[in-house]
């Protein structure tokens, strides 16, 4: 353990460590401005509790070899769907949806970490399977390890959680080697595969996509969320209103600004320079896990490291165009930024995964 603590500052990734706590910080203090004088106002304290346990989650993470965790993720996978069969059976509704489970006064959603085991087996998958162009079977594979956490999701349902896992199985394509040619038929089965999903969907969830066809059609619901955002945005001007000073959040006129909507409470108070700062952070996150993700001594770490780089690129690209109505609103949350504490822990353990690769990129560790 001496050894550990001598050499863990020297070989972990601090640049991408001090990314991901000074991104933290700032939801924190964003939390805390968009709910000040509400009766949500505890939640910064509570979001800052839940970052303090991902940061000693991810360090557990990093303690453990990420190859032992590969080389168990099949069973990894499949306790943590357990919860998953459990909610949509067994949970109790809260805010039209059975996703969290309730110990001690404590909500928990499990959809959310449950995301690291799904990165864990599917990074697995690929590390046993190093062919130029991936076999149909380990396609297959792939699809269920990502498809069937997707449905049993959709049936609580959560919408905005289950797309999150999308891009785990459009990387693990990309990166594992899928034919060109396919690609094609993939995009037209995605294609029907939306469309048909239409007749089950709610009607809230249709309004979203009626809104997003025509913003006009709708003054209240969606409709009424986007316009806010847009408003809040651009009203922040070049260097913004000043922190807890911004018109549309702090007086209510955003709607979950605190959650699916905290980059435009960020836009409105720190305008156009802020923005800037924050997306200049979160591709600096990004070409630094890329980096990391070259540098990993196996194939396992690096499509693990893709896998979760991607994630949450994707995670954080959604929801800023979610805000600027450019595309519908599906309820992803902006990593790090976000009020949730489930959402805030399964972040820093993808976080911990990632410095866990680069921290093991010495062979003699």
């Amino acid at each position: 353990m001496s050894r550990l603590a001598e050499i863990l500052p020297r070989r972990l990734d601090l640049r991408l460590l001090a990314l991901a706590l000074v991104l933290t910080a700032i939801g924190i203090a964003m939390v805390i401005s968009t709910t000040a004088g509400t009766p949500r106002a505890g939640l910064g304290t509570r979001q800052a509790i839940a970052a303090g346990l991902g940061l000693l989650g991810a360090v557990l993470l990093i303690v453990v070899d990420y190859r032992i965790l590969l080389q168990y993720s099949p069973g990894i996978f499949a306790l943590s769907l357990l919860p998953l069969v459990y909610l949509p059976l067994f949970g109790r509704r809260i805010a039209g949806a059975k996703s969290w489970i309730t110990v001690s006064g404590f909500q928990f959603q499990p959809s959310e970490l449950t995301r690291l085991a799904v990165a864990l087996l599917v990074a697995w998958i690929l590390e046993n399977d190093d062919r130029a162009f991936l076999r149909g079977r380990t396609i297959g594979a792939l699809a269920f390890a990502v498809g069937l956490p997707m449905l049993l999701i959709m049936f609580q349902p959560d919408l905005g959680v289950a797309l999150t896992y999308a891009p785990f199985l459009v990387a693990a394509l990309f990166f594992g080697g899928f034919r060109a040619r396919f690609w094609g038929i993939l995009a037209i089965t995605g294609l029907l595969a939306m469309g048909g999903s239409w007749f089950f969907l709610k009607e809230y969830q249709k309004d979203r996509i009626r809104t997003f066809l025509d913003p006009d059609t709708a003054s209240q619901g969606a409709g009424y969320q986007v316009r806010q955002a847009r408003i809040a945005i651009g009203s922040g001007g070049i260097l913004g209103k000043g922190w807890q000073k911004g018109s549309q959040s702090q007086l209510g006129f955003l709607p979950v600004r605190h959650t699916d909507f905290i980059f435009a409470a960020l836009a409105e108070e720190w305008g156009f320079v802020g923005v800037f700062v924050i997306l200049s952070l979160y591709l600096a996150f990004v070409l630094r896990g890329l980096t990391i993700a070259r540098d990993a001594r196996d194939r396992g770490g690096t499509i693990l490291v893709l896998l979760l780089v991607t994630n949450l690129a994707v995670q954080a690209m959604v929801n800023v165009a979610m805000n600027l109505g450019l595309v519908p609103t599906t309820g992803i949350t902006l990593p790090f930024l976000s009020y949730g504490g489930s959402s805030m822990l399964a972040t820093w353990g993808m976080v911990g995964l990632i410095l866990s690769v680069g921290y093991r990129r010495f062979v003699n560790v």
